[in-house]
């Protein structure tokens, strides 16, 4: 990845946080991550040019590395719509995507140019993905030297090896990565180059509808079929889909607004980017989205996760040490210094204890049999949701506060599985609720979300239960947005995704959401005509990982939602900084976008 000079980008990491700021601002449509200005980078990975004093922020140098190219493979410039009476050149490629929907010029498209080469692309045509697919299709990200966490290549795995001669883990320091985070797949550039690039197939043919997924409450009279942006799977025929989209009344504008006014909480006078928080939000219009294979994939993945939740409710889900055998927690009744053995994993420990002593006042779980201790941290990213009813996390106490204490099950229709027995077994609580489970109700305890929004009620609008399902987390969220992404999603043309509308980096590149309208409207953007949008969606949550560290474990907490027991993670900066709960989810699937707001900030100055 070059500056616009063309020389080499250098990451910097962490290590030169002197108030950068990021160039990728000055381009049309702004910084990805929202960045305007300097001193707005704290804990931002951080990539640079010395000789031209140029940086870019993570999320800009990974747009940029993933961006479709000229065909001698220089990078094409965002020109807006400043410049009109220019020529799509993807018509030569295949057919312009937006003539295609029946634009007849180019003049409201936006631009992406390669200068030395005189070639153009509109929107469509741009976006369209030339990724290379991962063994299972879904595409491949280029994330160059952004995440070097000493990842292995696992084209050493396919016939005749990696291309590089990669063996193992640690041996790719300076080697560009391509990953698909659903499948925690890895390829070096050149086993990446060698893989061949997808097959869409024939033309498509339209959708065959299945009447009993789609909500009652569609206006299928608004439907039509566009071509399916979201790769298909291999074995499945290439289909259009059906979009539609529905302008919300003026009393369902006026319950909008008592959603976002019910729901904004001013913490701070300025954001993470230093910009003036609004005292309002004034919503001025929105529309229903019905987009029916976003809904149909939304609901299947509901199905998927539900299946999963009753799994686990069946069988729990129980620490083990390395070679299988039960932890059992000590609470802090056994502080000798003892030192958390995830240190020596891949990851590390995820308390970052490097050794002996450094763990007092911390609960620990132990295999006498192996010599093996788990810091509470580490025991929890390997074990199922730990959160009460109400979303707060459950502390395993051990048998250390044996007070005549009761297992809250033993109250409820489900029944405690030790029949409220509870003298000498381990103790698992939330002091904010006084709740409080045994060790066999622990192990099979699904966590809930407390959703404010799902609590709202207003005077002419509900939002709809179909859909909803309390025992897999479906809750509705708030989620930020840029104008381009809104306008591309009221055209059917674009699916939230981690590294679409509004891409997060502190958890890892995610769908980021909020409870709050004031947590999202900092992701969001301003138009030309001073309006931003703000999406309402459904999220399946599914089994939530909590997480309340200042400076998470992004690698460890990825990896359990992707490949453990875990669906979503809560990152609870409300705890940890006095801010917001955010949410995030690292499959698109687990997110429908239903709604899309139209709204301006006001401030009570003027």
């Amino acid at each position: 990845m070059a500056c616009l000079q063309n020389h080499f980008l250098e990451s910097m990491g962490l290590t030169m946080d002197n108030g950068w700021g990021c160039d990728g601002s000055k381009a049309p449509g702004g910084c990805r991550s929202g960045l305007t200005g300097f001193n707005q980078s704290q804990g931002m990975k951080r990539f640079r040019c010395k000789t031209c004093d140029y940086d870019l922020c993570e999320e800009c140098y990974l747009e940029r590395l993933n961006s479709r190219r000229c065909p001698k493979g220089h990078v094409l410039a965002p020109l807006g719509t400043s410049r009109p009476g220019w020529h799509c050149d993807g018509e030569n490629e295949g057919g312009c995507k937006s003539i295609a929907r029946g634009f007849e010029c180019t003049k409201t498209l936006n631009r992406f140019r390669c200068e030395q080469c005189d070639y153009d692309l509109c929107e469509r045509c741009y976006e369209t993905s030339l990724a290379k697919p991962c063994d299972r299709g879904h595409p491949m990200t280029l994330l160059g030297l952004a995440r070097d966490n000493g990842w292995g290549c696992d084209g050493r795995s396919q016939p005749g090896g990696c291309k590089r001669g990669i063996t193992g883990f640690r041996q790719t320091k300076g080697i560009h990565r391509f990953r698909c985070e659903v499948c925690d797949f890895d390829l070096c550039d050149r086993c990446y180059e060698a893989r061949p690039v997808a097959d869409r197939g024939p033309a498509a043919k339209p959708m065959t509808v299945n009447s009993e997924l789609i909500p009652g409450y569609w206006d299928m009279k608004v439907m039509k079929d566009i071509e399916m942006l979201k790769g298909l799977a291999p074995e499945e025929e290439n289909v259009l889909n059906k979009f539609g989209k529905v302008e919300l009344t003026e009393s369902e504008l006026a319950s909008i607004q008592q959603i976002f006014d019910a729901s904004h909480k001013k913490v701070y006078t300025r954001d993470r980017k230093g910009t003036k928080v609004p005292d309002k939000l004034l919503v001025k219009c929105a529309y229903r989205i019905q987009n029916l294979q976003n809904w149909t994939e939304f609901v299947r993945k509901q199905s998927s996760i539900r299946e999963q939740i009753d799994k686990l409710k069946e069988t729990g889900n129980k620490g083990v040490c390395r070679n299988g055998h039960e932890l059992s927690p000590l609470g802090t009744s056994k502080d000798n210094g003892w030192a958390c053995d995830g240190r020596d994993e891949e990851a590390g420990c995820a308390s970052r204890i490097t050794g002996f002593r450094q763990t007092k006042g911390m609960n620990r779980f132990r295999c006498e049999r192996c010599d093996f201790d788990y810091c509470e941290k580490c025991y929890l990213l390997r074990t199922g949701a730990k959160l009460c009813l109400k979303g707060h996390p459950l502390v395993p106490l051990g048998t250390t506060r044996d007070n005549g204490w009761n297992c809250d099950n033993s109250r409820m229709s489900i029944g405690c599985m030790r029949e409220n027995k509870t003298k000498g077994i381990n103790r698992y609580r939330c002091w904010e609720c006084d709740f409080d489970l045994c060790d066999l109700c622990f192990q099979r305890h699904i966590g809930h979300v407390n959703n404010s929004i799902d609590n709202l009620k207003t005077s002419s609008m509900e939002l709809h239960s179909e859909g909803s399902d309390p025992l897999t987390n479906t809750v509705w969220l708030f989620h930020g947005t840029n104008d381009e992404a809104a306008a591309l999603i009221t055209r059917g043309d674009f699916l939230v995704d981690k590294a679409g509308s509004n891409a997060g980096t502190l958890y890892g590149r995610g769908i980021y959401m909020a409870e709050s309208c004031s947590k999202s409207d900092e992701y969001s953007k301003e138009n030309s005509e001073g309006l931003r949008c703000m999406l309402i969606c459904r999220a399946v949550l599914g089994n939530v990982l909590y997480c309340d560290e200042v400076a998470p474990n992004v690698d460890s907490l990825v990896r359990q939602c992707l490949h453990g027991n875990y669906h979503s993670l809560l990152g609870d900066r409300e705890k940890c900084r006095g801010t917001f709960r955010e949410f995030i989810v690292y499959d698109d699937d687990q997110v429908y976008p239903e709604i899309a707001v139209w709204y301006e900030r006001l401030y009570d100055d003027g």
